[in-house]
């Protein structure tokens, strides 16, 4: 092989393993991004997230809360895309025996792609979380009752979209991740509506969702490195949910009455 042959494949050669490194580093930022899921390693073992999960349901109690939304960062927060603490979002119920049920949106395993509602604890919710705090909305008095007695009848679950994707457009009803899915049905009941075609069309009037600023680099290559991340529903600019667009709705509806971050206290040490 002559030399200009050889400099040609080494060059070849950097590029895909340069391209390889990309894709593995954008790969692990958009996994937890939204990271809809209670499957994985733990950072925190179960003693300290069972601790965790009695100190966000304390303060709950304390308050005399008979819902909330709680949001988790499923990712390191330097790690997270500017403006984004949180990740994962899901309802907080308080159940007949004195603590409380998490109700979620979580992808599947083995197919990622199509997502199911689940109802769990706060110990599992917490289970991939990455940092010790959470995101914490408290409805008004008013709001909670409705939310709960949606929540708890037979149209909970008519806006759920089982197409998933992680950062989905949610003024598009193609796909649906956990914080889109919770902003359509806090839309169906104040709108009293679970046509998703009405609620898509006033979330465009009424919805300021949150940009997630990327170089065309990251958006041509993600999807090729994690299935999860589909650009179908997006324009050129990327949009998604986020606890910040939860708080918005609910304020836009006078049905927010605290928006706080909880810091959870550590007896001991994460894993690692």
């Amino acid at each position: 092989m002559s030399a200009g042959g050889k400099i040609a494949w080494a060059a070849l050669l950097i590029i895909f393993i340069g391209v390889s490194i990309f894709g593995w580093r954008l790969s692990t930022v958009y996994r937890g991004f939204v990271a809809s899921t209670d499957s994985g390693e733990p950072t925190y073992s179960e003693t300290v997230r069972e601790d965790f999960g009695r100190q966000i349901a304390q303060n709950l109690k304390d308050k005399a809360v008979k819902i909330a939304i709680v949001s988790r960062a499923g990712q390191a927060r330097e790690k997270l895309p500017e403006g984004i603490l949180f990740t994962h979002s899901a309802f907080w119920v308080a159940n007949d025996t004195g603590g409380y049920d998490v109700w979620n949106l979580y992808h599947g395993e083995e197919n990622r792609l199509i997502s199911s509602l689940v109802v769990d604890s706060p110990a599992d919710f917490l289970r991939l979380t990455q940092e010790p705090d959470v995101g914490i909305l408290i409805p008004t008095l008013a709001a909670q009752d409705r939310i709960v007695t949606y929540l708890k009848s037979p149209k909970y679950g008519a806006v759920h979209q089982v197409n998933y994707s992680l950062i989905s457009n949610p003024l598009d009803p193609r796909f649906q991740n956990c914080n889109e899915f919770m902003l359509d049905t806090l839309a169906a009941l104040f709108w009293e509506t679970e046509t998703t075609s009405e609620i898509k069309a006033r979330l465009k009037t009424d919805l300021t969702p949150a940009v997630i600023k990327t170089s065309w680099a990251r958006r041509t290559i993600g999807p090729k490195v994690d299935e999860r991340l589909i650009m179908d529903d997006q324009d050129e600019i990327i949009i998604t949910a986020t606890r910040a667009t939860l708080s918005g709705f609910l304020d836009s509806q006078s049905a927010l009455a605290e928006d706080y971050i909880l810091p959870l206290a550590i007896k001991t040490k994460p894993r690692g």
